[in-house]
């Protein structure tokens, strides 16, 4: 569970800021993307939406008409510029974690460190929550709540992009992989990068209600355990008579 934790908190640093080519700059602010205009849903086609299709991803999924809003950071008195900055930062840090979350949940059962009573070894991260002491809750707590006011206060910025950690290619940005995309890769990167972040969503969900009341069983286990027979079926026979 701690390496699912410390996976999860590490989150944001993967969200690589893919630059352009040619100019390389920082990414620039995204368009507007809720207005009072009604478009077509690309998802729902049979109702409309506030949402213009500006956003990477965007296909006029809005069923519960969130999009109308577009709040800006309440907590410091914006009013918001209906660019639905507040969502998209959210869906993208909730994706990332969840990415990782994923990750956690399943690498026990591959490898782990060693630990005092196998501390780093619970096949269930449920399991593993009891293991981690106290000291080490409240340093994942306040790591927790640094990243989280670090990350508040840069969406003051009206500049800021969504999901933009300075990481990528362009001046001043950090680029460990050498990041060289052209526009074209760089808008299919954001376009893989937000259904992988969907997708992991609903995937930590099937993974926590897999290992729900499973006991220190992990989620591999039990998903090969699915392609096995019981071994009360080998006894099956003993309860007909032979010929039938």
């Amino acid at each position: 569970m701690k390496l699912v934790v410390a996976l999860c908190l590490a989150a944001p640093a993967a969200g690589f800021g893919f630059g352009k080519k040619g100019a390389k700059a920082a990414p620039k602010a995204q368009k507007r993307s809720s207005s009072g205009a009604q478009y077509p849903s690309v998802a729902l086609p049979w109702t409309t939406t506030p949402l213009d299709g500006s956003l990477v991803g965007d296909v006029g999924f809005d069923p519960l008409g969130f999009s109308k809003y577009a709040p800006g950071a309440w907590w410091q008195g914006d009013e918001g510029d209906g660019s639905l900055k507040i969502f998209r930062e959210a869906e993208l840090m909730h994706g990332r974690i969840a990415q990782l979350a994923c990750l956690g949940w399943v690498f026990p059962e591959i490898a782990h460190f060693p630990g005092k009573d196998g501390a780093f070894g619970k096949m269930n991260p449920f399991e593993a929550v009891d293991a981690i002491p106290n000291a080490g809750w409240y340093q994942i707590l306040a790591f927790m709540a640094s990243l989280e006011v670090y990350r508040v206060n840069k969406l003051k910025d009206p500049a800021y992009v969504p999901g933009d950690l300075s990481l990528g290619q362009g001046p001043g940005r950090w680029n460990p992989f050498g990041f060289d995309y052209t526009p074209e890769e760089y808008a299919e990167k954001q376009l893989q990068e937000i259904k992988h972040c969907r997708l992991a969503m609903l995937g930590i969900v099937g993974l926590a209600a897999k290992s729900s009341g499973a006991g220190d069983v992990g989620v591999l286990q039990q998903v090969g355990e699915s392609f096995s027979s019981p071994e009360y079926t080998s006894l099956a026979g003993f309860y007909f008579p032979e010929g039938i």
